[in-house]
């Protein structure tokens, strides 16, 4: 048996950095040591009963946060990190200098990847370029706009992810905060609620995808519940057309290994609702039914060739609903 590789996950006291660790210390407990970073203490982050290092970590807003997971990379010689956290990604790109000097592989996108599809402006300005359906943007004063005080419309942090930040507002409101809104900050689109085949709900999918440089693997999950902005039901439609849109969507841009792209139905067509870059907090579900994403992700990061039977979903799965487990620490 060879060296083992050090494979470090931040964010570890989420549900992604549960999932994530369980997948290497069941597929890979001869060739992966298993190094976990939270913001919260050791007690209180499930993975770190499982993992073999556990490190308390600031904030990643922190203004050091960057270079003290740098140094921590180097003191515990990490192989490959798997960043959970979306504003920390760009500190972890292979092209940004800091970071290649350390020689650590990332799961991380480049920089210019992230730049180009985090931000939801700019996400909406690829996809029009592109031909790529997609939720309109709207800037209010600006493109003959006009607010409607009848509609109801959605307001976001243009970096932000999940629900975090999204706010639904009627159009009369919305001319009265005009002002007080940060146009550099937020975006503003319709809201979807209804305008899918959902009474009063948005009809979203996550085609969840693997790519290896040079192929990319798909999986539709469909949302029939949520909590707290993560799926907690899931059911898993057969979209070719949306495969085949994030295979186009792969050939203009560089993925990383692991990524997820959020369709909303709208009036009958489905549009680029958001782009994930990393696992998604939901995939679990996806893991489930057989598209074995954190297993094709770890296997990727320590140099292993991933078999196809891993991203092949069992066709008999009809839904996946997920449940509470309940971790004792000593």
């Amino acid at each position: 048996m060879g060296t083992k590789k050090k494979i470090l996950i931040t964010a570890g006291g989420t549900g992604s950095g549960w999932r994530i660790s369980k997948t290497v210390k069941q597929y890979f407990p001869e060739d992966a040591e298993l190094i976990i970073t939270d913001t919260n203490p050791r007690e209180l982050v499930a993975a770190a009963t499982i993992a073999d290092a556990f490190f308390q970590v600031q904030p990643v807003n922190a203004p050091s946060y960057a270079e003290n997971m740098y140094s921590l990379l180097q003191q515990e010689k990490i192989d490959a990190i798997i960043p959970l956290i979306p504003w920390e990604q760009a500190l972890f790109a292979q092209d940004r200098e800091e970071f290649a000097a350390l020689g650590v592989t990332s799961a991380s996108p480049l920089m210019r990847t992230e730049e180009l599809l985090n931000d939801k402006q700019n996400l909406f300005d690829f996809c029009r370029k592109n031909h790529i359906p997609t939720v309109p943007l709207y800037r209010p004063g600006k493109d003959g706009f006009a607010i409607d005080d009848d509609a109801e419309y959605v307001l976001k942090k243009r970096d932000g992810f999940g629900a975090m930040g999204l706010r639904h507002i009627l159009g009369a409101e919305l001319k009265a905060r005009i002002e007080q809104i940060d146009w550099n900050e937020m975006v503003l689109q319709p809201d979807l609620r209804g305008r899918g085949d959902l009474p009063g709900q948005i009809e979203e999918v996550t085609v969840e995808g693997y790519c290896d440089g040079k192929t990319v693997s798909t999986f539709v999950r469909q949302r029939l519940e949520a909590k707290s902005g993560v799926c907690t039901k899931a059911a898993f439609p057969k979209l070719p057309e949306l495969q085949e849109r994030v295979e186009y969507f792969a050939k203009l841009c560089e993925f990383p290994p692991a990524f997820n792209i959020q369709f909303a139905k709208c009036d009958g067509e489905w549009l680029v609702m958001d782009v994930n870059l990393r696992i998604a907090a939901g995939g679990g579900l996806s893991e489930a039914a057989g598209f074995q994403l954190s297993r094709a992700l770890i296997a990727h990061l320590l140099g292993y060739e991933v078999p196809k039977t891993w991203l092949t979903p069992d066709p008999t799965v009809k839904h996946v609903l997920r449940v509470y487990q309940e971790v004792v620490v000593r």
